[in-house]
């Protein structure tokens, strides 16, 4: 019996002390991340069966129990890829908005620097001083350009450099999670019990790769964990492990994508990683950094290109007209990137056609079985499909032809990117002063004779490729002088004195024949027939080029472009002229006039004071020139600062609710795993009071053998 009592006190007195050093590894590891408590399970040893009953035989520890809760787990690692995506995605998208908020950095207050230089010349047309500083403002603003281009590239760097560490950081837990399950599939085997430290080790590991990137898991039945990342590629399978990598994109190598790697297979797996630091990174790439640097190249395109057009219709000191102020990006910039996949050598180019309709998405071309398919990158949809080239998207604002190249083969493709490089190839070409277009290119002269109060300006130059201009240098062709031949009709008359005519064309470029009796009109209601002149008076206009006549023909009075109507009370626009002659600008008469007024309408020679082109470029900047005509540059620009702005602040927003989430998860975890300091001591207290009463227990069963062996030496 003592014997009995002996080895019930020694289980006891052992199950104490191994409950006792389980406490004490609990309160070592109190702020041990991602450590769960433990406890020792204990279960009575089987009785002894005798005649008087089943008789208690002590205690015996069935498991050192690991206090966890997979659920809860689970929703802290969910919770820590979300929080982690989005910390990441704030953290660089911060820093475009505070680069194109800056007051000082920004393109805003450049922008307005350079106009405000334009309309001092609008003062003073005739300055070489203003002029200079007009051209020290533009190089300002193309520098501008350069600069937040360049910060761009590098975030994009940067951003590359980010997805580097964090994708070996996904490999190296991929093997300490392979490495885990082995230890932890011969612990089971060996003890078959759990190995809690080593369970907590992997669940660790397993929190670290979801701040990385999406994950999910499953337990085989030996105890090794399967991990999925992506669309569901395996990235640990027991003891084995699969690696990600990056490469370059087939069309881009300054992108990279995201490789999966397995026994040789490799895939693209870039638009699944989802969540976490890398899925972060990369939906900042593709949706702010892509979207604002094209947004910016698109600027710098509107920029260059209406400013452009508008000096083309000015007059330099030098009497030429104005040439490109700024670099033509419009046709050098759009790139068009063939895949290193492709079998054939098609080099295709794109070219802006439309500033209005560009937008800031990418684009994919793909050739397959005589089609084209072109994609927006931005929603993924289908703009056109098509079986040759050249190809205008009216749509889209560009066109995309065949460069070089002879053979195109299935599967082909090709990324567009219209606007991504404009800002750093924006720059001036303006370099001498007097080659700025400050002045119109045409002029109306009055004749000091007038007896009426008409009044004619300049209305517009629409068309500075009109033979007008293009005939020959600077001149007018021809310098056309418009007669009042009573109060309500006008004739046009060349620098010779003979009236022009013109002469209809259609679509097939064929002359129209004109109705008589309705000078240069067809299709009308006969009237009564102006009599024939001679030629002695007459130019024949054919779109505007001279064609010279025998003196002794006659021209029929119908194709004369004379008695042009004019109502004093509205005025009129000239050109084109109601038989259609077109000039490439724009006069404007109003007022009353008396029979013999004239004015001449020629080139605007010497003319050194004149701004009014000036004014039509510092127009510019208040005019709606892109998004389909309804924003100008300050407000696209704006709203690119805003929505910068507003995504910043609704990822800050975000992170923080979502940091919200992750910390009460934790404290979730924490509440069913972590360990309870006060609670511990008190089973500190408990479990050494078992210990000495089980210590007691075995000194009172010596005590009996002690008494029993000193009455068998008697």
């Amino acid at each position: 019996m003592g014997a009995d009592i002996l080895s019930i006190g020694l289980s006891g007195a052992l199950t104490s002390e191994r409950a006792l050093a389980t406490a004490s590894h609990n309160i070592a590891n109190a702020h041990t991340e991602g450590f769960s408590r433990q406890r020792v399970q204990v279960d009575t040893r089987p009785p002894q069966l005798t005649g008087v009953g089943a008789l208690g035989t002590g205690v015996k520890i069935n498991n050192v129990k690991r206090i966890h809760d997979d659920f809860v787990s689970q929703e802290m690692r969910s919770n820590a890829s979300i929080a982690s995506g989005l910390e990441t995605n704030y953290e660089f998208t911060s820093q475009i908005d505070n680069m194109l908020a800056d007051p000082n950095a920004g393109l805003a207050p450049t922008l307005h620097s350079f106009f405000a230089a334009i309309n001092n010349i609008s003062n003073d047309p005739s300055s070489q001083s203003a002029r200079q500083v007009l051209i020290g403002e533009a190089n300002a603003l193309s520098e501008r350009f350069a600069y937040l281009d360049n910060r761009f590239e590098s975030l994009r760097r940067g951003t590359n450099e980010t997805l580097k560490s964090h994708i070996k950081d996904v490999n190296d837990l991929a093997k300490a999670i392979a490495d885990v399950n082995w230890k932890i599939v011969l612990a089971k085997e060996v003890t078959q019990g759990e190995p809690s430290d080593l369970l907590d080790q992997r669940e660790r590991l397993l929190h670290q790769l979801s701040a990385k990137v999406v994950v999910r898991s499953n337990e085989q039945e030996d105890g090794a964990l399967n991990v999925f990342i992506g669309n569901g590629q395996t990235l640990v399978l027991g003891k084995r492990h699969a690696s990600l990598d990056l490469k370059a994109n087939q069309h881009d190598p300054s992108q990279l994508e995201v490789i999966y790697k397995n026994q040789g297979v490799d895939a693209i797996v870039t638009k699944f990683m989802k969540g976490g630091s890398i899925g972060g990174l990369l939906d900042f790439r593709e949706y702010m950094l892509g979207g604002a640097q094209n947004e910016l190249g698109r600027i710098a395109i509107g920029v260059s290109k209406t400013f452009n057009d508008q000096h083309h219709k000015g007059m330099t000191l030098d009497n030429e007209l104005g040439g490109d102020f700024f670099k033509s990006i419009d046709k050098s910039t759009p790139l068009t990137l063939p895949s290193n996949t492709n079998k054939g050598d098609y080099e295709l180019k794109t070219t802006i056609t439309n500033t209005d309709n560009l937008t800031v998405s990418d684009y994919m071309l793909n050739y397959n079985a005589g089609i084209y398919t072109l994609v927006r990158n931005s929603d993924e949809s289908i703009i056109g499909k098509f079986d040759s080239l050249p190809q205008t998207i009216e749509s889209e604002g560009f066109t995309v032809e065949l460069e070089r190249g002879t053979t195109i083969e299935n599967g082909d493709s090709f990324m567009i990117r219209p606007t991504r490089a404009a800002a750093r190839e924006f720059s001036v070409e303006i370099e001498r002063a007097n080659d700025i277009a400050a002045a119109a290119p045409v002029r109306v002269r009055t004749s000091v004779h007038n007896l009426g109060d008409i009044k004619a300006t300049l209305n517009n130059v629409a068309d500075i490729d009109a033979p007008s201009f293009t005939t020959a240098k600077g001149t007018l062709s021809p310098t056309i002088t418009v007669r009042f031949i009573d109060e309500n009709h006008i004739e046009l008359l060349d620098d010779k004195g003979k009236v022009l005519q013109v002469q209809q064309l259609d679509d097939q470029n064929k002359a129209i024949p004109a109705t008589p009796g309705v000078p240069g009109e067809t299709g009308s209601p006969a009237t009564p027939a102006i009599p024939a002149i001679p030629a002695s008076r007459a130019t024949t206009i054919n779109s505007l080029s001279e064609t010279e006549q025998d003196d002794d023909s006659e021209v029929p009075a119908e194709q004369i472009e004379m008695g042009i109507a004019y109502d004093p009370g509205k005025g009129i626009n000239l050109f084109p002229t109601p038989a259609g002659m077109e000039t490439g600008y724009s006069i404007q008469l109003t007022g009353k006039a008396k029979a013999g007024d004239t004015f001449v309408i020629e080139f605007n020679k010497d003319a050194v004071g004149n701004n009014v082109n000036a004014l039509e470029l510092g127009e510019l900047q208040h005019r709606a020139t892109l998004d389909n005509g309804t924003s100008n540059y300050n407000e696209v620009y704006s709203q690119l600062v805003s929505r910068i702005g507003s995504k910043t602040h609704e990822l800050d927003v975000n992170r923080e609710a979502q940091g919200i989430l992750y910390a009460q998860a934790k404290a979730q975890r924490e509440a069913v795993s972590g360990v309870n300091l006060d609670e511990e001591a008190a089973d500190l207290v408990r479990y050494q009071q078992a210990y000495k009463a089980n210590a007691q227990v075995i000194g009172a069963a010596n005590e009996m053998f002690d008494t029993i062996i000193n009455v068998l030496r008697r």
